[in-house]
C-alpha cells in the first residue's frame, strides 16, 4: 500500500510536479482500460484509493478529513450563496414572471419550493440542458434572489475565506491545481493517439490499442446498433452498451484497424457520413479517462471553500508561459467542438461551478469568451452537436447579466463582435449588389447561424438606466455595424410579376423571413435602447437615415415627371409595381419609422433640425408604399403566375409573427409622410402606385378581368386611406399607452368569438421577454367562463366593450374580418338592435401627426369620392362594388365627425360632403326599391303559410271531436304493481321485457326478434380486465390456463360490453368482410383495428368491437323458490354438469341456425380473448368462459351503478346476459337439469361478491350483502324479464328491503343467515373487498415534477434525459421510452410501460408522463394514444409538453372522467376513436414506451 504514503515523497521531491506526473504515468494505465468492459464499482474504488486520496493528502498536507475540518473552522461555513445546480436535458425549471429580470433567470425545483416565488406568477418549462440555477444571483431577481437554503447570511463569512486561508494550503492548492488542470487540458486536447508526453510515459508500455467509437448527431441510436452488430458481430444487448464514447475493440493495432474499417464501411450504407472511429493506445485512453474524472474531483474540492475556488479560477485564467498559447480555460473552449458529448459536459459543469460563481472571475471569463467568440461560433457551425452541449451556450449565462453586458459593450465591443461574426458567416450569400440571396442555401448551417442572434438579444435584453460616454460611443458603433448588416437585407430577394407563363421554379423565400423573425425583437430592442437617451436617439436616427440613403439598391433611378389631377401637380418618378422588381424586405426604412415616432415623443420638431439633411418624405414613403401595393395586387389575383411563394410572403408580411416590424412600420411611415407632405400630393402618389391614377382621371378599360382587378385595387386603396386616417393606437402617434393597444387587440379578437387564454396569447404580439400584457387588461374587457368536464375555459367580451368594435380593424385577416362582421351582425339581430356596424371614434393625433386629417378635405379626396359615386349611379354594375361603397361611407363619417368638431380647414368642405351624400342617396335608391319589393313578397309568402297552418289546425280539431269515442276507449298504459315485481319464487311477476321490432343500422330494415327468425346481433367488445382485482400486481395466469371459476381475488377477468347498435347477422358478415378487404390497404390500419383478432368499428358510432351477440327473445318463466334455498350445494357439481353438458343439443331445436352460429361466434371470441388462445370446436370450457364473462360483467356493471347512480336499470352492456350464458341457464331450467345447477350458479355468483362487511352485526351484514343482492337482481332481471321496482331509484337506505322483495328473500337477513350459518361464515371470511380506484394525485402539479426530479432509473446511471412515467392504476414510477429499461415480452423487446401494463392491467394501461404533462392510454403492444392530463391552469386549459408553463392544479371532475373511462372499460374505444380521427403518417412505436 505504498500509494498511501506517496504524497510524503511528493512533498520531499525537488520537483513536486514531475513526481506527481510520474506517479500518474505509472498508476493510471494500471487502473483504467485494463479490460474492454471494466467493472465500474471496482474501478472507481481503485481510483479513489490510488489516485484521488494521495492527491487530497498532498493538498491538505495531512489526512483529508482532518484538513477539511480545519478549513471549515477557518471559513466558518462551506455553504455557498449561489446554488449553481447544472440542469440536465428535460429537467423542469421555474421562472418568476413578477421578479425575474428576464425569462432566462430560472430556479431549480428545490430552490423554487423554498423561495417566495412559489406564491407569485411563475412559469415552468423543460430545460434544454446546459444552464444552471440562478438562485443567489442578485442581478437575476428584482426581489427574493435567494431561497431559504441559500440565504445570503452566509455570504459574509464566505467572502473572508481568502484572508483566513492557510498560506501553505493556498500554495499547495495553486501548484496542484495548475498541474492537474494543465494535465486535464493536455489530455483532452491530445491529438497523438499512440504516444504520451515524456513525463507521463510509464516504464513499460503495452502494445495494445482500443478501437473507440464516438456517437454523433447524424446517426440515430438504431443506426449505431445496426452498424455494430454487422461490423463486430455482437448481439443487440452488447451493441446497446457500446453507445456513447465506448471502446468496442481491444487488441493489436491491426485488429483495431480492421474493426475501424468495418464500422465506417457499414455506417456509410445508412447515410453518407460514416461514424467517427479512432484507434487509441490503451495508455492514452487511460489518461483521457482519468482527466475527465479529475473534472468531477475539481468540482468537489472547490466546493469546500471559496478560497479554493478562487485559486482554481486564478489558475484557469492565468496567462500561459508560452505567449503563443492561450490560458488553460481558453484552450478547453477552443477545443470544445472536437470533444465528445461526455467530455463537454464535464468541462461545462466545471466552468459553471468555478468561474461563473464569482463576479470578478465571471467578468474575466466573459472577456475571454468575447475574445474567442468568433472562433467558437465558427467551430459550432461546423459541429454536429446541438447548441445545448456546445460551449457557445454559455453566452446566456454571461450576456444576460446587466452589469456584465454593459462592461462587455464598453470594453469588448460585444455588439460589434456578434454582428461581425454573423456577417462573416453570411457573406457567402451576398450577390453582386451586396444584398442577401439565399437560393440554394444550407438549411442546417443557416439555422446554426441564426442562433447567434440569440446572443445579441441577450446583450440588449436590459436597457441601461444611466448612460456613459463610453457606452454611447460603443453602442452607436454597434448600431452602425448592425445597419451595415441591414443594408444587405434592404431590398433583398426582389420579385417581378410573371406574365404569360407560370413561373417554373418558385424562389426560396423561407430563409429571408426566418431571418426577419430573428431580427424582430432585436429591432425593437435597439429602438428601446435609443429611446432611453435623447442624444443616442438623435444620433441613431441620423445614422439610420444615412444608411437608408446610402443603400446601393435605391429605386430612384428614373427621372421624375409631372402628373396632373384636379389642378394639382405631382413631381414624382415613374414606377409600377406590376412591371418593376419589388422587395418586401425593408428593415432600414421600418427602423427609421420607429425611431421617428420615438423622436416625436420628445420636443416636437427636434428631429427636423437634429442634422443638416432635409428629409424627403416622398422618398421615405416610396418603398413602404410599394410593399402595401404589392400586397393589394396579390389580393387582387394579379400575381397568380408567381406561385405560392409570393402569396406566402404577403401572408407573413401581415401575420402576427412579422407584422409589428413589417406591415405596421410601413403604415407608420406612410402616416409620417401623410403628416408632412401636401395631402393632395400624397393621395396622388398613392393613386400612382396603386396604378389607379388614369382610372380616376377618366381613362379606363372595359375588360371585365381588368375591371375586377381595378375594383379590388380601389377597395384596397380606400382601405389604406382608412388605416392611415383611423389607426392611431401607436404610442407617439396618438396619446395612448401600451395597455390601451393591448386592450384594443383583445377586444377585436373576442369580437370574432369567445377564446381561450392560450388562443389569446398566441394571437397577441410578444415582447423580448415573451410577455403580452394580457393579464393586465383581460379582466377589464372580458368575463371568464369556466370549463366543464371537457373543453377549456373561455373569455367572452363584456357588452360595454362591444362599442369599440371596428369592422375595418387593420390587424384582421380576411377570414377574421368576415367572422367578426358576421358574429356582430348576428348578435345585433338577436338583441334586436341596429345592424349598422359603426366604427368607434379614434383618439386624437399627437401634434406631430395632426395634419393627417387634412387628407379628408383635400381636392383629390373629394375627386375620388365623386368618381366612385358616379360609377355607383351608372347602369354598369361592374364598375363598383359594395365593399367600395362601405369604405367610402366610413371615410365620409370620418370627414363629418371631424367637421363637426370644428377642425381647422375642414368646415369649408361641408358642402362637398353633402353633395357626396346626395350621390349616395341616389345610388342607394334603386337598391332600396329592390329590397322593398323583396320584403313585400316575403311577407306575402309568410301570410300564406300562416293561413294554411291555421286551416290544418282546424281540421285536426274537427277530426278529434268527431272521433272522440275512439280515443276514450284506448286503455291507459300502466306499469305492473309493485307486488308483482318479484323475479323468483311463487309470487314471480310477469315478464314485460321484449325486444320488439329492431331496425338494422346497415340496411335500415325492420325485423321482429324471434327464436326461428334470422339472427339480429349487437356489436360487442370482449377484453381482459383487472378493474375488479383484489391483488394488484399479481402475476396473471399464462396463456391457455383454464380456470373453472374466477379466483376470489379477481386478479383478471373477461369483460363484455356493447354500444347497443343492432344489425342483421348477414349484414354484419358482409360489413365485416368489406372492412377486412378495405382496411388491409389502408396505411397503418393495424394501429386502429386488429384484423387478425376479428376487430372492427361499429358502423354507426365507431366504437371498437371484436364480436357480436345475438338477440334472443325473452319468454316468461317460473323459478322454484324452494329449490333456491339450498344454497349450500357444492360448487363442484356445477363444474361437472357444465363440462359434460352439450350446449348445441339444447340450442339447435329451439333456435334458428343463424342464431346458433352467432352464439358460437360470441362464445369463441370470449374464449380467445379471455384465455389468449383460440379454442377448438370440441373445447368443453367454452361455456365456462361464457359464464365467467357473464359474472364478471355483472359485477363491473354493479360497481359502475353504485359509483354513478343508485338506480338499477338495464343497459346495453348487460344485454349480453340474455344471450350466451343467460340462455344457457334458462334452457337448463326448461329442460329440467339438476336443481343443483341453478343453485350452484347462485353460490358461485355470491363468491364473486364485492362488498364491505366488517363483523357479523346486522347492520354490517346488510351493508355487505347489498352489492350481492344488486348483482343477483341484475342477473334475474335478465333471466326472467321481470322489471325491478321503481323505488330502487331512491336513497340507498331503502334499497335493501326492495331488493329482498324482488328476490323473494326475507327482509330479516339475520334470521336467514342463522339458519345457514356454516355456509355464510365461510363466505363472510372473504370480506371486505376493496373497490378499486385510480391513485390519488396531488393538487399541485409541481409536487409531481418534484417527484420526477428525484426519480432514478433502476437500470442506468448516466445523465441522459429520462421520461418518468407514473402508472395511474398502481402508482409505480417507470422509466419510459428508454433502452435501459426495455424487457423481453414473448420474445420481443418492449418498453417499461408496455411490460408493466401487461401485469398491472392485462395489457391495458393508463400512464401520466410527468415532464410532458400528458396521459398515455395503452391497449396493447402496438396501440396507444395521448390524452389530456387532468391538470388545468387558472384559465381552464391543459398544458401538454408544459408549453405555456402556467401553474397547474388537479381538476377532480376530469380525473373522475378518467376513472369512469377505466371502470367502464372504455380505454380501447377511446384509443380507436382517437386514431381513427388522426391521420397517422409516421406511427409511434408504442411497444417501446
Amino acid at each position: 500500500m505504498l500509494f498511501l504514503f506517496c504524497h510524503q515523497k511528493w512533498q520531499e521531491a525537488s520537483n513536486r510536479g514531475a513526481a506527481i506526473l510520474s506517479y500518474l504515468g505509472e498508476q493510471v494505465p494500471l487502473i483504467y482500460c485494463i479490460e474492454a468492459e471494466p467493472q465500474q464499482g471496482e474501478e472507481e474504488q481503485r481510483v479513489e484509493e490510488r489516485l484521488l486520496y494521495p492527491l487530497e493528502c498532498f493538498l491538505f498536507g495531512e489526512d483529508p478529513c482532518v484538513g477539511l475540518e480545519k478549513l471549515q473552522q477557518y471559513s466558518g461555513s462551506s455553504s455557498a450563496q449561489q446554488c449553481g445546480r447544472v440542469f440536465k436535458e428535460g429537467e423542469t425549471v421555474y421562472s418568476c414572471r413578477d421578479c425575474a429580470i428576464d425569462p432566462t433567470c430560472v430556479l431549480c425545483i428545490e430552490c423554487f419550493q423554498k423561495s417566495v416565488h412559489k406564491s407569485h406568477r411563475y412559469k415552468m418549462h423543460a430545460s434544454a440542458g446546459g444552464g444552471f440555477c440562478d438562485c443567489g444571483d442578485l442581478e437575476a431577481w428584482k426581489t427574493g434572489p435567494c431561497c431559504s437554503q441559500h440565504d445570503p447570511g452566509t455570504s459574509v463569512t464566505m467572502e473572508t475565506d481568502e484572508c483566513v486561508m492557510d498560506p501553505g494550503l493556498r500554495e499547495r492548492a495553486q501548484m496542484l491545481f495548475h498541474l492537474l488542470l494543465r494535465y486535464t487540458t493536455d489530455m483532452l486536447v491530445w491529438e497523438d493517439t499512440s504516444e504520451l508526453a515524456e513525463e507521463l510515459k510509464p516504464k513499460v508500455m503495452e502494445d495494445t490499442y482500443f478501437c473507440v467509437l464516438y456517437n454523433d448527431e447524424h446517426h440515430s441510436y438504431d443506426h449505431v446498433i445496426y452498424t455494430l452488430q454487422r461490423a463486430i458481430a455482437c448481439d443487440q444487448n452488447q451493441a446497446q452498451i457500446y453507445t456513447g464514447r465506448k471502446a468496442v475493440k481491444r487488441g493489436t493495432l491491426r485488429s483495431c484497424q480492421q474493426a475501424k474499417d468495418n464500422i465506417r464501411r457499414n455506417s456509410e450504407h445508412i447515410i453518407q457520413k460514416p461514424l467517427r472511429v479512432e484507434i487509441l493506445h490503451t495508455a492514452v485512453m487511460a489518461h483521457q479517462t482519468f482527466a475527465l474524472r479529475l473534472g468531477a474531483w475539481f468540482q468537489k474540492i472547490i466546493g469546500y471553500s471559496v478560497g479554493l475556488r478562487e485559486v482554481f479560477c486564478q489558475v484557469a485564467l492565468e496567462p500561459a508561459s508560452d505567449n503563443n498559447k492561450p490560458c488553460l480555460i481558453s484552450q478547453l473552449m477552443l477545443h470544445d467542438a472536437k470533444l465528445y458529448k461526455g467530455a463537454r459536459k464535464v468541462v461545462h459543469e466545471l466552468i459553471f461551478s468555478s468561474l461563473l460563481m464569482d463576479t470578478e472571475y465571471k467578468r474575466q471569463f466573459a472577456m475571454k469568451f468575447t475574445e474567442l467568440y468568433k472562433q467558437l461560433q465558427e467551430d459550432f457551425i461546423c459541429d454536429d452537436h446541438q447548441r445545448n452541449i456546445s460551449v457557445t451556450a454559455l453566452s446566456v449565462q454571461i450576456f444576460t447579466v446587466p452589469t456584465l453586458a454593459r462592461q462587455l459593450i464598453e470594453e469588448g465591443s460585444v455588439i460589434k463582435v456578434i454582428i461581425d461574426t454573423v456577417m462573416d458567416m453570411m457573406r457567402e450569400h451576398l450577390d453582386s449588389n451586396q444584398r442577401f440571396h439565399f437560393q440554394g442555401h444550407n438549411p442546417d448551417k443557416f439555422f446554426r447561424v441564426q442562433v447567434i442572434f440569440h446572443d445579441l438579444r441577450y446583450i440588449l435584453i436590459s436597457k441601461p438606466s444611466v448612460w456613459t460616454e463610453t457606452l454611447r460611443e460603443k453602442f452607436l458603433e454597434g448600431l452602425r455595424v448592425f445597419l451595415r448588416f441591414l443594408c444587405c437585407m434592404q431590398g433583398m430577394e426582389e420579385v417581378k410579376r410573371q406574365l404569360g407563363q407560370h413561373v417554373e421554379v418558385e424562389p426560396e423565400w423561407e430563409a429571408g423571413f426566418s431571418l426577419q423573425m430573428q431580427l424582430r425583437h432585436i429591432l425593437a430592442m435597439f429602438q428601446d435602447w435609443c429611446s432611453s437617451d435623447e442624444r443616442v436617439l438623435l444620433l441613431a436616427f441620423q445614422e439610420c437615415h444615412r444608411a437608408l440613403m446610402s443603400c446601393t439598391n435605391q429605386p430612384f433611378c428614373s427621372e421624375p415627371t409631372d402628373s396632373y389631377m384636379c389642378k394639382q401637380i405631382l413631381h414624382a418618378r415613374l414606377y409600377k409595381v406590376s412591371q418593376e422588381p419589388v422587395s418586401i424586405h425593408l428593415p432600414i426604412s421600418r427602423l427609421l419609422a420607429g425611431l421617428y415616432v420615438l423622436l416625436s415623443l420628445w420636443v416636437t420638431g427636434v428631429y427636423l433640425y437634429a442634422f443638416q439633411v432635409q428629409l424627403n418624405f416622398t422618398e421615405l414613403a416610396e418603398q413602404p408604399l410599394r410593399c402595401v401595393v404589392l400586397a393589394a395586387q396579390v389580393c387582387a389575383d394579379m400575381w397568380r403566375r408567381n406561385g405560392l411563394s409570393l402569396v406566402s410572403q404577403v401572408y407573413y408580411y401581415q401575420d402576427l409573427k412579422c407584422r409589428d416590424e413589417m406591415f405596421d412600420k410601413d403604415i407608420i411611415m406612410l402616416q409620417i409622410a401623410a403628416s408632412k407632405m401636401d395631402p393632395n400630393h400624397f393621395l396622388m402618389l398613392v393613386l400612382l402606385r396603386f396604378e389607379l391614377f388614369d382610372i380616376f382621371n377618366g381613362n379606363s378599360s372595359s375588360k371585365d378581368q381588368v375591371l375586377k382587378q381595378w375594383n379590388r385595387l380601389t377597395e384596397e386603396m380606400l382601405y389604406l386611406i382608412i388605416i392611415i386616417v383611423g389607426e392611431r393606437y401607436v404610442p407617439g402617434i396618438s396619446h395612448v399607452t401600451k395597455e390601451d393597444v393591448t386592450m384594443r387587440e383583445v377586444i377585436h379578437l373576442l369580437c370574432i368569438q369567445a377564446m381561450a387564454h392560450s388562443s389569446l396569447v398566441k394571437s397577441l404580439p410578444e415582447n423580448e421577454s415573451h410577455e403580452t400584457w394580457l393579464e393586465t387588461v383581460i379582466s377589464k374587457v372580458a368575463v371568464f367562463k369556466k370549463p366543464g368536464v371537457s373543453g377549456h375555459g373561455l373569455y367572452e367580451l363584456k357588452k360595454e366593450c362591444l362599442k369599440e368594435f371596428n369592422p375595418f380593424f387593420y390587424h384582421y385577416s380576411r377570414p377574421q374580418h368576415s367572422k367578426a362582421e358576421e358574429a356582430q351582425k348576428k348578435r345585433r339581430t338577436q338583441e334586436g338592435s341596429d345592424k349598422a356596424l359603426r366604427p368607434p371614434v379614434p383618439p386624437p393625433f399627437c401634434p406631430g401627426f395632426s395634419n393627417i386629417v387634412y387628407l379628408l378635405c383635400c381636392d383629390i379626396f373629394i375627386h375620388i369620392l365623386r368618381r366612385i359615386f358616379q360609377k355607383a349611379v351608372e347602369d354598369h354594375s361592374s364598375r363598383w362594388t359594395e365593399p367600395m361603397i362601405q369604405r367610402v361611407w366610413l371615410l365620409l363619417l370620418h370627414t363629418i365627425s371631424l367637421s363637426s368638431c370644428s377642425v381647422s380647414g375642414l368646415s369649408h368642405n361641408a358642402s362637398m360632403s353633402l353633395r357626396c351624400l346626395k350621390c349616395v342617396v341616389s345610388a342607394q335608391s334603386v337598391q332600396d326599391k329592390e329590397k322593398a319589393e323583396r320584403k313585400r313578397k316575403a311577407e306575402a309568402a309568410k301570410a300564406h303559410r300562416q293561413k294554411i297552418m291555421a286551416q290544418m289546425s282546424t281540421m285536426q280539431k274537427n277530426f278529434i271531436e268527431s272521433n272522440k269515442m275512439l280515443y276514450d276507449n284506448v286503455p291507459e298504459s300502466s306499469s305492473q304493481s309493485d307486488t308483482n315485481r318479484v323475479a323468483v319464487g311463487p309470487q314471480q311477476g310477469v315478464c314485460s321485457t321484449d325486444w320488439g321490432a329492431q331496425i338494422c343500422i346497415l340496411c335500415q330494415e325492420e325485423q321482429e326478434v324471434q327464436a326461428q327468425a334470422p339472427a339480429m346481433v349487437l356489436t360487442a367488445c370482449v377484453q381482459r380486465s383487472t378493474v375488479l382485482t383484489q391483488d394488484r400486481g399479481k402475476t396473471l395466469s399464462p396463456k391457455g390456463c383454464y380456470p373453472v371459476f374466477m379466483p376470489p381475488d379477481l386478479a383478471v377477468g373477461t369483460h363484455t360490453g356493447s354500444c347497443g347498435h343492432v344489425m342483421h347477422a348477414t349484414c354484419w358478415q358482409k360489413y365485416f368482410e368489406a372492412v377486412q378487404n378495405t382496411t388491409r390497404n389502408r396505411l397503418h390500419a393495424d394501429l386502429i383495428i386488429d384484423l387478425e383478432n376479428g376487430e372492427f368499428m361499429c358502423p354507426l358510432c365507431k366504437s371498437l368491437c371484436n364480436t357480436v351477440i345475438p338477440l334472443i327473445p325473452v319468454e316468461p318463466s317460473k323459478l322454484n323458490y324452494a329449490e333456491l334455498t339450498y344454497i349450500h350445494v357444492c360448487v363442484c357439481v356445477c363444474v361437472h354438469v357444465i363440462s359434460e353438458y352439450d350446449v348445441n343439443s339444447v340450442i339447435r331445436p329451439k333456435f334458428s341456425r343463424s342464431i346458433t352460429e352467432m352464439l358460437g361466434v360470441c362464445a369463441t371470441t370470449v374464449h380467445r380473448v379471455g384465455l389468449q388462445t383460440a379454442p377448438n370446436d370440441l373445447c368443453p370450457y367454452v361455456p365456462v368462459m361464457s359464464w365467467n364473462t357473464c359474472a364478471y360483467t355483472i359485477q363491473a356493471i354493479e360497481g359502475q351503478r353504485r359509483a354513478m347512480r343508485p338506480r338499477l336499470q338495464l343497459n346495453s352492456s348487460l344485454l349480453c346476459l340474455n344471450t350466451q350464458m343467460g340462455e344457457f341457464i334458462y334452457l337448463s331450467y326448461r329442460e329440467r337439469l339438476p336443481v343443483s345447477f341453478s343453485l350452484s350458479l347462485i353460490v358461485s355468483l355470491f363468491l364473486r361478491l364485492r362488498a364491505g362487511v366488517s363483523g357479523f352485526s346486522v347492520e354490517s351484514v346488510k351493508r355487505g350483502v347489498l352489492p350481492f343482492l344488486r348483482c343477483a337482481a341484475l342477473f334475474f332481471n335478465c333471466l326472467t324479464g321481470v322489471p325491478p321496482p321503481e323505488e330502487l331509484s331512491e336513497s340507498p337506505e331503502s334499497q335493501l328491503p326492495l331488493l329482498c322483495s324482488y328476490l323473494s328473500l326475507p327482509s330479516n337477513l339475520f334470521q336467514l343467515f342463522q339458519d345457514h350459518r356454516d355456509v355464510v361464515t365461510t363466505l363472510i371470511k372473504r370480506y371486505p373487498r376493496k373497490r378499486n380506484r385510480l391513485i390519488d394525485l396531488p393538487e399541485d402539479y409541481s409536487v409531481l415534477l418534484n417527484q420526477a426530479s428525484h426519480f432514478k432509473c433502476p437500470n442506468s446511471s448516466d445523465d441522459e434525459r429520462k421520461h418518468p412515467t407514473l402508472c395511474l392504476l398502481c402508482g409505480v414510477m417507470l422509466c419510459a421510452q428508454s433502452p435501459c429499461c426495455q424487457q423481453q415480452l414473448n420474445g420481443e423487446e418492449v418498453g417499461a410501460c408496455t411490460a408493466h401494463a401487461t401485469i398491472c392491467g392485462a395489457g391495458v394501461g393508463m400512464f401520466l408522463r410527468v415532464r410532458e404533462c400528458e396521459i398515455i392510454l395503452m391497449a396493447s403492444k402496438t396501440r396507444g394514444s395521448p390524452y389530456p392530463a387532468p391538470y388545468l391552469d387558472d384559465y381552464g386549459e391543459t398544458d401538454p409538453q408544459l408549453g405555456r408553463g402556467n401553474p397547474l392544479h388537479l381538476c377532480p371532475e376530469r380525473y373522475r372522467k378518467l376513472l369512469h373511462m377505466w371502470q367502464q372499460h372504455c380505454i380501447l374505444e377511446e384509443i380507436a376513436r382517437s386514431l381513427e380521427l388522426l391521420n397517422v403518417m409516421f406511427p409511434f412505436e408504442w411497444q417501446m414506451l
